[in-house]
C-alpha cells in the first residue's frame, strides 16, 4: 500500500501527461486537440529556411500528418521524440500565420484577404470548432491506449521545400531488345516505363528536375544508364524494376512483394540470385571477381547514402501501396552487387515493385491505380530523404 501511495504521489501532484489527441482541418483552419490545457509558453519556436517549427513537451497519441493548405502552405504535426511534439510550419509567407490557443486547442491559419465577408466566416469557422468538441470525448480519449493491432498505419510525411535545384534521374529497367522478367505476353519493361513515366510526372509537380534514362521502348546497355546519370549530374538514381523467380523454384508461385536494393556485395543467396538476374545483360562487362573487387571499393559515404534513400523509398512505397491493398508483402532493404548502379557518382538504388511470377503481383501491376499509388510512394520516399539529409 506504502509502495502504491509514493507511485501516485507524482500523477496527485503533476496530472496526467499532456497529449495531442485529435487533429482537424476545416476552411484551412488547422485545429490541434490537446487532453488538457494549453499555454502558449509552452511551445518552443524555432526558425527554419522554409519557415518555422514549433516544440511542446507532449505525447502525441496519432499518426503523422501532413495538411497542405492554399497557396502552398504545409502544417506537419509528428513526435519528434518520446516527449516532443513537433510542428512544422511551412510557407513563403510565414509572417501570415495566426497562432491561437483557446483552453486545450491550438489554432494555426493563415490570413485571407481582406474582405469582411470573409473575415466574418472565419470567425465562424473558429468559434464551429470549438462548439464542435464535446469535453466527455476529450476526456475518454485522453485516458485510451490504443492497442497496437489497432493502430494506424505510418503515414508518410511529405513536406514543402524549393526542390528547384535537386536533380533526380530515374532508370526505367530494360527496354527494346530487352525484355526482362515475362509472364505470358508481359513484359517487365512495360511496366518499369509506365511507373517511371508516372514518378517523373509526380516529381516535377513538387519542383524537381527529372530525367531518364529512356522515355520509349528503347534498348540502352546498363553502364550507359548511369553515364547518363553522371552527365546530368543527379543528386540522386533510382532504377525501376520489376522482380520474378524462374518457374524451377520451389517458391515461384508464393513469392511476392514490394524490395529496394542498394549497391553492395550480396549478403543473402536472395540478393545474389535478384542481382544475377538484373545483370546478365552486360555479364561480359567484367568478370565476376573484377566486378566483387570494384564492389568493396566503393566510396563507403556513397554507400550509406545509397542505404538511407532505399530505406526512406521502401517506406514511401509500402505505405502508399498498402492504401490499396492493406496486405502487400514488404520485402524490405536489401544489399546486391547490381551492375547498373556501380558507375553512379551519386546515391543510388534498384526498386522492385513486384514480382511478375506471382498472380497477384501482376495483376496489381498492370493497374494504373497500384501504379500511381507506387509512384507517389517513391517520390514521397525522395522527398523524405532529402528533407532529412540535406
Amino acid at each position: 500500500m506504502i509502495r502504491l501511495i509514493f507511485l501516485l504521489i507524482p500523477f496527485l501532484l503533476f496530472g496526467s501527461p499532456l497529449k495531442v489527441i485529435d487533429l482537424k482541418e476545416n476552411n484551412g483552419i488547422v485545429s490541434i486537440i490537446f487532453n488538457k490545457n494549453i499555454k502558449s509558453e509552452s511551445f518552443k519556436k524555432s526558425k527554419i529556411n522554409t519557415g518555422i517549427y514549433y516544440d511542446i513537451v507532449s505525447e502525441y497519441t496519432l499518426t503523422k500528418k501532413t495538411f497542405r493548405l492554399k497557396n502552398k502552405n504545409f502544417i506537419t504535426i509528428a513526435q519528434n521524440n518520446k516527449t516532443t511534439t513537433r510542428i512544422v510550419v511551412q510557407s513563403k509567407k510565414i509572417d501570415s500565420l495566426n497562432f491561437k490557443i483557446n483552453k486545450n486547442i491550438l489554432l494555426l491559419s493563415f490570413e485571407v484577404q481582406k474582405q469582411s465577408n470573409q473575415n466574418k466566416q472565419t470567425q465562424n469557422d473558429i468559434a464551429n470548432l470549438f462548439d464542435s468538441v464535446d469535453d466527455k470525448k476529450l476526456a475518454q480519449a485522453s485516458n485510451q491506449t490504443k492497442p497496437k493491432n489497432e493502430q494506424k498505419q505510418e503515414e508518410t510525411i511529405v513536406l514543402a521545400r524549393d526542390n528547384s535545384n535537386r536533380v533526380v534521374v530515374l532508370d526505367p529497367g530494360h527496354g527494346g531488345k530487352d525484355c526482362g522478367a515475362q509472364a505470358g505476353k508481359i513484359c517487365e519493361k512495360t511496366i518499369t516505363l509506365a511507373i517511371g513515366k508516372l514518378i517523373k510526372k509526380t516529381l516535377e509537380s513538387r519542383g524537381y528536375k527529372v530525367y531518364m534514362t529512356r522515355d520509349s521502348d528503347s534498348y540502352i546497355s546498363l553502364t550507359d544508364r548511369t553515364k547518363f546519370a553522371n552527365n546530368k549530374e543527379a543528386d540522386i538514381f533510382v532504377s525501376i524494376h520489376a522482380n520474378s523467380l524462374p518457374k524451377t523454384s520451389k517458391s515461384y508461385s508464393v513469392t511476392n512483394g514490394i524490395e529496394t536494393y542498394f549497391l553492395s556485395s550480396a549478403r543473402s543467396e536472395r540478393a545474389r540470385k535478384v542481382a544475377e538476374i538484373e545483370n546478365k545483360d552486360d555479364i561480359e562487362v567484367m568478370n565476376y571477381f573484377s566486378k566483387l573487387s570494384f564492389l568493396n571499393s566503393i566510396n563507403s559515404q556513397r554507400l550509406l547514402a545509397s542505404n538511407k534513400l532505399a530505406i526512406d523509398v521502401q517506406h514511401g512505397m509500402l505505405v502508399n501501396a498498402r492504401k490499396l491493398y492493406s496486405k502487400t508483402t514488404d520485402g524490405g532493404v536489401r544489399e546486391g552487387p547490381f551492375w547498373v548502379l556501380v558507375g553512379a557518382l551519386m546515391p543510388s538504388i534498384l526498386v522492385e515493385v513486384g514480382y511478375i511470377s506471382h498472380k497477384s503481383d501482376l495483376e496489381k501491376l498492370q493497374k494504373k491505380n497500384y501504379q500511381e499509388r507506387l509512384a507517389i510512394g517513391i517520390a514521397d520516399g525522395i522527398d523524405n530523404y532529402f528533407l532529412k539529409n540535406f
